[in-house]
């Protein structure tokens, strides 16, 4: 029987592009800990950057992944939004 796969698809609309890419950068970590049943896809286009996650993991192995993917956005946005404060 073969195993069932979920598909996940997660849109973010930043600020600038900039800021799209400095998350696809900051996600290239957790895309190499996937398991073999897992896969990221990640499309950057101008500000929207889409992040595809496949997998056939068992459910709370998936949902790791997803709370990981989340925790690593928003810790990238924090210290985005605090360096361009800086900045200013």
């Amino acid at each position: 029987m073969p195993s069932e796969s979920v598909i996940i698809t997660i849109s973010i609309e930043c600020s600038d592009e900039n800021f799209a890419e400095i998350i696809s950068k900051s996600l290239e970590p957790e895309n190499s800990q996937l398991d073999d049943k897992s896969n990221i896809e990640m499309i950057l286009e101008n500000r929207i950057l889409t992040i595809k996650l496949s997998s056939s993991s068992p459910l709370p192995t998936i949902r790791k992944t997803v709370d990981d993917i989340i925790n690593t956005i928003s810790t990238s946005e924090s210290i985005y939004k605090t360096v361009k404060r800086k900045k200013n």
